[in-house]
């Protein structure tokens, strides 16, 4: 359904003097991510994001479809996490378990985009339209892995590494909140090799 829109895009006018193309898109991108992490999908304003980015608001219909669309592609600093899961899955079949639960979870604890993605997640839960949005990015990021993972097991790990992260970091109640981030690798890790492999990774002998 994303890609069908994506693809019926309107055309919109350019602000004279404004980015090239792709400065464009990357610009209501950022302004994106900054208008839904602080009003939520509902109440962040499209008119508000284009001007904060310098573009005219038809643009958003240009590039995004329409405000579902451009809510689901602010996850696109998920390329990032893409790259980083990808990496994880290509390691050994004995590590990779380890490997994509420490590199999932570190986006989360890392303060270059940690505090994004925790405040687009608050952001839509609850919000159906929002979830929709998710729902687009994340179905689109799992196609991409097909070559390196079976898809449906790689949805039940990460739907099992999105948990915990929620429980991490957005219920500061939860026991998960205060293990350091090692001891919430090892908890995690066995889990995620029983739905990627079918079964935890062997222990070594002590």
């Amino acid at each position: 359904m994303y890609a069908k829109a994506v693809t019926q895009r309107r055309s919109g006018r350019p602000r004279a003097g404004s980015a090239p193309d792709g400065g464009r898109r990357e610009a209501l991108l950022l302004a994106a991510r900054s208008e839904f992490s602080a009003k939520g999908f509902r109440g962040a304003s499209l008119r508000a994001i284009a001007r904060a980015a310098g573009v005219d608001v038809a643009l958003i219909a240009h590039y995004f479809g329409n405000k579902e669309g451009l809510y689901a592609a602010t996850f696109e600093l998920v390329d990032r996490a893409k790259a980083t899961v990808r990496a994880a899955l290509l390691r050994p079949a004995s590590e990779r378990a380890e490997a994509l639960t420490r590199a999932y979870l570190g986006l989360w604890e890392d303060e270059s985009v940690g505090p994004q993605i925790r405040a687009l997640t608050r952001s839509a839960l609850g919000d159906d339209a929002a979830l929709r949005g998710i729902e687009q990015a994340l179905l689109s990021g799992f196609d991409t892995l097909a070559d390196v993972a079976d898809v449906t097991a790689l949805a039940f790990a990460m739907s099992q590494l999105f948990g915990v992260a929620i429980q991490r970091h957005l219920l500061p109640g939860s026991p998960i909140a205060r293990l350091d981030f090692d001891a919430v690798v090892d908890h995690a890790a066995p889990a995620v090799a029983l739905h990627l492999d079918g079964h935890a990774p062997r222990q070594e002998a002590q």
